[in-house]
């Protein structure tokens, strides 16, 4: 979200020759000159390892949740990254076994995040972003899980509820749970009959599942200068809530802010997706925003206080309500 409150697990701390070591297989005896935390995670620990023979920096990605989260990423990125622009994984230990928590080292992508881009540059290089993130998303729901190739991928990802379960989860949190007493009682009414009249759309699409990124934000696509003014994806990172679901899943989390994208943009971006082999249903972004509204609630709904990420899910689902 907009505004993180707090991070949801501990900062893991990580000594210079801690990082020397776990890293020695993988620089040829270079000497490290900087180690930086990366800012912004509010789950794992990462940091950016550059060495000093001026080769490629690399990143360092402890996984605070244990086991399943790594080992999901290192085996999704090992499935899509001949199709689809992800981390090259050099060194693995989803056990932990050589530091006491699972680590992933990963070639360092170059560029700024998306949401930087959006915010610095000229709007220019975002519109020249909007076909290729449209055949990125189509690229990422081409893996469908039917083949055997991605049995040992299957065991690791996670199948959502299904969209009917989901939308009853939805009802009783916008009804009586703690989602109705931040939201109040005419926003939550509104929220859930908006819900209520999408719900044969909504439900219709558990009729195919693919490959679901599960956190498509601005924050973990990274992109860079390419020729005359435009811009292209050099990598979409962060893979741990990937799941098997419908695709608008990661269209919904993408155009989350639906205000920074105009017109012109959806629509490149759905020519892009289409031509990437991707199938977009009628009136796809108020669908996919629609979906994406069923996280916002969830996130209400929890125990903890998070106050700053609160106020943006209640103006997110202003929108969406009078939409």
């Amino acid at each position: 979200m907009a505004n993180p409150d707090t991070r949801c697990l501990p900062l893991i701390e990580v000594e210079l020759d801690q990082i020397r070591a776990l890293l020695s297989p993988v620089m040829n005896s270079a000497a490290i000159a900087k180690v930086e935390r990366v800012k912004g995670g509010l789950v794992n620990s990462i940091y950016r390892v550059t060495c000093a023979d001026g080769g490629d920096s690399l990143c360092l990605r402890i996984f605070a949740a244990g086991r399943l989260p790594c080992e999901r990423e290192q085996k999704i990125l090992s499935r899509v990254s001949a199709s689809l622009p992800v981390p090259d994984v050099l060194l693995a230990d989803c056990c932990g076994v050589e530091f006491g928590h699972p680590y992933l080292v990963y070639q360092w992508i170059e560029g700024i995040t998306l949401n930087e881009c959006r915010r610095q540059e000229p709007s220019v290089a975002l519109m020249s972003l909007a076909e290729p993130l449209g055949r990125l998303l189509g690229g990422v729901a081409r893996f469908s899980f039917a083949d055997s190739l991605n049995r040992e991928l299957n065991v690791v990802l996670a199948k959502r509820s299904s969209l009917e379960a989901l939308l009853t989860a939805n009802e009783e949190m916008l009804l009586r749970g703690l989602a109705r007493k931040r939201l109040g009682a005419t926003l939550a009414d509104a929220m859930w009959h908006r819900l209520e009249a999408g719900y044969v759309r909504l439900c219709a699409l558990d009729r195919t599942a693919c490959l679901v990124h599960g956190d498509l934000s601005g924050r973990n696509i990274i992109v860079t200068p390419a020729e005359n003014s435009a811009w292209r994806i050099s990598g979409l990172i962060d893979w741990e809530d990937a799941f098997s679901g419908p695709a608008l899943w990661d269209v919904g989390s993408l155009f989350r802010y639906a205000k920074r994208y105009s017109e012109s943009f959806c629509r490149r971006f759905e020519r892009g997706y289409c031509d990437a082999g991707g199938a977009l249903p009628e009136d796809w972004l108020r669908t996919a925003r629609l979906l994406d509204s069923t996280r916002l609630i969830a996130i209400l709904n929890e125990e903890r206080e998070l106050p700053g990420v609160f106020t943006d899910c209640r103006e997110l689902i202003e929108l969406i309500a009078s939409g």
